[in-house]
């Protein structure tokens, strides 16, 4: 039975969307397999020992805080190399790990309970914090994520809930809870609930000498409280914020909340009521089982219909990812581009773990390519990736191409259509990867490759 002209596309739309894009032999590999029983091993990840043998070279990333703490006391310095090592693996997982979906999700819910790799004292808890909160729960429910990152040290420190006591409140984390991590800003909250909220996570923060949540009874506010109309008891203690996360990670607008920004993610800038309605039901019908509002949201006609539209555009972090697995990079170290310089996530602006603000990366990719500059940055990533000068990344452009003669532009355009586009490669990008010449040292076919990688057709996943 011949194969339809229509299979590549959808096996590699669907590598695009719950992964970060084919490596050369990914196309083939779903074809063969079918892209449904790929889906179900992304929803149901597996160990990946290949990927656990290549983080050994990071040791930094099991420390705990308090380890942390005690190493930066006796060393300054061992803090910065213990964040180079959690960005560049970070990096080694994205490119590497076999679990696309998990290493996805890791970075969507990251940037959606955002927290501030360089704000101290979070700086000493970011690593555990992807380690411990987020990434084990990234495919769990929404509740047990939610509860986590709520008795964390780096949200605590980050929105400064640390600080807040029944004297002196502090509302930052009470506010960014219901209006970026639940209920949505118009979820049907006021600022009375705002303060309520505040009142119910008094107490809640860190003990610097252990590098661990703690909870200060005496710092509590033990009076009764109302939120949303509901009241909480006196004399609670810790059960008030407990009690907090419940009532919001059950509230309907959570539900549709996430629901949209999944949806945003995964469908289109702009998805539709209908697949917002089916995450948000398969979210309250499930009790937050973020694998079955996925499962729902990829059953969707939405879904599948954007593998023939015009594309979502990749943040910078998506680029770079895509583009080191199209060439089946080796990476062992992301310094090269993450740190400074052009052509690096910072020029992009999209520093590692670098967001600012509580509101994390924006989530559309309409607001990634606002002017020509933008692209011009990654386009000079794409010539350092293929012309092999990115420390800590190595690529080998002959096994990309198999048996094309890297001196012919025009077989090389082919095969990189065929394993990296899925044959969606448009007329006119083809026909101008196919006319490259030589540069330098650098041979046509190695070119081509590059070109394909900094054109508008890589630009969107």
């Amino acid at each position: 039975m011949s194969q339809s002209p229509i299979a590549p596309r959808v096996a590699r739309f669907v590598m695009d969307r719950l992964g970060y894009g084919p490596r050369p032999e990914s196309i083939e590999e779903i074809l063969d397999r079918g892209p449904e029983r790929w889906i179900k091993d992304q929803l149901e990840p597996s160990t990946d020992g290949g990927l656990e043998t290549r983080l050994r070279a990071f040791p930094t990333l099991s420390y705990s805080i308090a380890e942390t703490l005690t190493r930066y006391n006796a060393d300054q310095r061992s803090l910065a190399l213990s964040l180079q090592e959690f960005r560049s693996a970070h990096f080694v997982r994205a490119v590497h790990s076999r679990n696309q979906l998990q290493e996805v999700l890791t970075d969507f819910w990251f940037n959606h309970f955002n927290v501030f790799e360089n704000d101290n004292p979070t700086n000493y808890g970011v690593v555990q914090y992807e380690r411990e909160v987020i990434r084990p729960h990234v495919l769990g429910r929404f509740k047990d994520l939610l509860t986590a990152v709520a008795n964390s040290w780096a949200m605590m420190s980050y929105l400064d809930n640390y600080l807040s006591s029944a004297r002196s409140i502090n509302e930052n984390y009470a506010r960014e809870l219901m209006e970026l991590h639940t209920l949505g800003v118009d979820g049907g909250y006021t600022q009375a609930d705002v303060v309520q909220v505040a009142r119910a996570f008094t107490g809640w923060g860190i003990d610097n000498r252990a590098g661990t949540f703690l909870y200060r009874g005496a710092n509590h506010d033990q009076t009764a409280k109302t939120v949303l109309g509901q009241t909480l008891p006196a004399n609670q203690g810790k059960k008030d914020g407990d009690d907090v996360l419940e009532m919001l990670a059950r509230h309907p607008s959570t539900a549709r909340f996430i629901s949209t920004k999944l949806c945003r993610r995964f469908v289109s800038d702009t998805p539709g009521e209908s697949v917002i309605a089916r995450g948000a039901d398969a979210f309250t019908r499930s009790e937050g089982d973020i694998a079955e509002v996925m499962r729902a949201i990829i059953g969707t006609p939405d879904f599948w219909n954007d593998a023939f539209g015009p594309g979502k555009i990749k943040t910078p972090h998506e680029y770079v990812v895509s583009a080191l697995r199209a060439v089946a990079a080796e990476v062992t170290s992301a310094r090269s581009f993450v740190e400074g310089g052009r052509s690096t996530l910072t020029a992009m602006g999209m520093p590692t773990y670098e967001a600012l603000d509580p509101t994390g990366w924006s989530d559309r990719g309409s607001d990634w390519l606002p002017n020509p500059g933008s692209h011009l940055n990654r386009m000079n990533f794409a010539l350092r990736l293929v012309s092999q000068s990115l420390e800590g990344v190595s690529v080998d452009l002959r096994a990309l191409i198999g048996d094309a003669d890297p001196a012919d532009a025009a077989a090389v355009t082919a095969v990189v259509d065929r394993r990296i586009f899925g044959g969606t490669l448009s007329p006119d990008v083809a026909a101008a990867c196919r006319a490259v010449t030589r540069t330098g040292s650098l041979l046509p076919g190695f070119k081509a490759v590059g070109m394909a990688l900094a054109s508008p057709a890589f630009q969107v996943r």
